[in-house]
């Protein structure tokens, strides 16, 4: 399956596949917006890496490829702003999950998920207890589930219109997938090249790594 169309990584400056980069665009009254989904217009693309977002401000890249007399931002004010627009897209696809029903949240019925071989993608609540975050992991390492940690009880509850909530299920695959990508975003130290994973993922195949905040 092709990869779809290549973009040029203003830090590294490799080419990478459009999809699994982030656009910075500059917005009408002079501060920097981010752009998940690889919107149109004039924007900027850099891989989601901390040493890449550093490049990129260093050497002024963003200012020059968006045509800016100054780019207002710093690395680390970046880096936050890919953050929020990350969990505000993966709250608004577990909002949309929860209308389709398509997810189970809370202990029990992520359980009886699992059980049913319905579940697709298990979310542990970054701020939940070691125990229940141990036996979510082993559950999902046995079923062979994706697993990883990306919101926090309170994000959770508020995305599903509960109370907060220590773990959720997504039983589609379409979401589960839409949630992973999104997590892909989180900017991580990683070398160029290796794929995109920001936070503490296990199954499938995948090794677990360094959980981000």
């Amino acid at each position: 399956m092709a990869a779809g169309p290549f973009r040029l990584c203003v830090g590294c400056r490799t080419s990478q596949p459009k999809k699994g980069l982030i656009r910075v665009y500059s917005v009408a009254d002079g501060r920097l917006g981010v752009d998940l989904g690889g919107g149109v217009g004039r924007g900027a693309y850099v891989c989601p890496r901390r040493v890449c977002l550093e490049q990129a401000v260093k050497r002024g890249e963003l200012a020059r490829c968006l045509k800016v007399t100054r780019t207002p931002v710093t690395a680390m004010a970046l880096e936050e702003l890919i953050r929020d627009g990350v969990l505000r897209k993966v709250a608004a696809l577990l909002g949309l999950a929860r209308r389709a029903r398509k997810v189970a949240s809370g202990a029990e019925a992520v359980d009886s998920a699992v059980k049913r071989h319905s579940a697709r993608l298990i979310l542990s609540a970054i701020d939940a207890s070691a125990s229940s975050v141990e036996k979510l992991r082993n559950v999902a390492v046995q079923a062979g589930i994706t697993w990883v940690q990306g919101m926090g009880k309170e994000a959770l509850g508020a995305a599903l219109g509960t109370a907060p909530r220590t773990c959720v299920a997504v039983t589609d695959p379409f979401f589960a997938g839409a949630i992973i990508s999104a997590l892909d975003k989180i900017p991580v130290e990683k070398e160029a090249g290796e794929a995109a994973w920001s936070d503490r993922r296990v199954g499938s195949g995948a090794e677990p790594r360094k959980a981000w905040r």
